[in-house]
This record gives C-alpha cells, sequence and structure tokens, in this order.
C-alpha cells in the first residue's frame, strides 16, 4: 500500500510541476513575443515598431534584462543616452555579468561627456568578460580616443 500512496504523490507532484512551468511559459510568453518583435522591427530598420515592442516587454516586466538592453541600445542610437543610461542599468543590475550591457551604458556616459564613469564601466565589462574581443575593443578605442595610447594598447 505505501508503494501505492508513493506512486500517487509521484503523479500529483508531477502534474503540479508540469502546471507550473506551462503557467511560467505563459506568463513568459508575451515578454518574449514582444522582444523577438522589437528584433524584427529592427531589422527591418522600424524605430518605431521596435521602441514599442521594447517598451511593452519592460511594462509587462519591468527587469527583463533582455528587453532592457535592446531599448537602451535603441535608445542610445536614437540620441537618448540619458535614458539609455537607465536601461542599461537595469540590465546590469538583473545580470551583473552582462558585459555587453556595461559596455553600452559606458558609450551612453561618453554621449554625455562622464569620460571617468564611463572608463569604470569598461573597466567593469572587462572584469566580468575579460576573454570577450568586443568588449577588450571597445575599452582600447575608448582609452585611444581618451589620450591613453599606452592603456588602449595594454588592453587588448
Amino acid at each position: 500500500m505505501q508503494g501505492a500512496a508513493s506512486r500517487c504523490a509521484m503523479r500529483y507532484l508531477s502534474a503540479f510541476l508540469l502546471s507550473l512551468a506551462m503557467a511560467t511559459a505563459a506568463w513568459a510568453g508575451p515578454v518574449e513575443d514582444s522582444i523577438a518583435k522589437g528584433r524584427a522591427a529592427l531589422a527591418a530598420r522600424d524605430v518605431v515598431k521596435a521602441m514599442e515592442a521594447f517598451t511593452a516587454a519592460l511594462e509587462a516586466d519591468p527587469r527583463n534584462v533582455e528587453a532592457a538592453y535592446d531599448r537602451g541600445r535603441l535608445l542610445l542610437v536614437i540620441g537618448q543616452p540619458q535614458y539609455a543610461i537607465a536601461d542599461f542599468t537595469t540590465a546590469v543590475v538583473g545580470n551583473p555579468a552582462f558585459a555587453s550591457a556595461y559596455v553600452g551604458r559606458a558609450h551612453a556616459k561618453m554621449t554625455l561627456n562622464n569620460a571617468k564613469s564611463a572608463a569604470a564601466d569598461f573597466d567593469k565589462a572587462v572584469a566580468v568578460a575579460p576573454k570577450d574581443v568586443e568588449v577588450l575593443v571597445a575599452r582600447a578605442a575608448f582609452r585611444a580616443r581618451s589620450g591613453d595610447v599606452a592603456g588602449a594598447r595594454g588592453a587588448v
């Protein structure tokens, strides 16, 4: 009898876990759909639709790292670096190992002439991804533009 009760409990547990997974997938679906729509709109060079899609994703999940990063990149490109910083910050808070988000935030800070803070973000990006060539090149380019040619040579 004990074996039958154990099997029954396992069936209920399995059913519960399956329903929980399905509920989670259903909840996450609209956010992922919005991100995909935003990326497709970017590929089609439709900035307005991309912004709407990334914003919809963030309204559904304000801490979504991917949506924050993608919208931050878009905001930077359209000349809104102060808002891009906020989105990149959301991305790095959600994933402190997201080197590209530190690089994006550093570029936004450079646009706002905050070189000291940008340098700190480039250094943090390298600290979390020391073998990422794109991150190393971004920091080297920043250092070269800042007049630190020796630092730029040693950065890659």
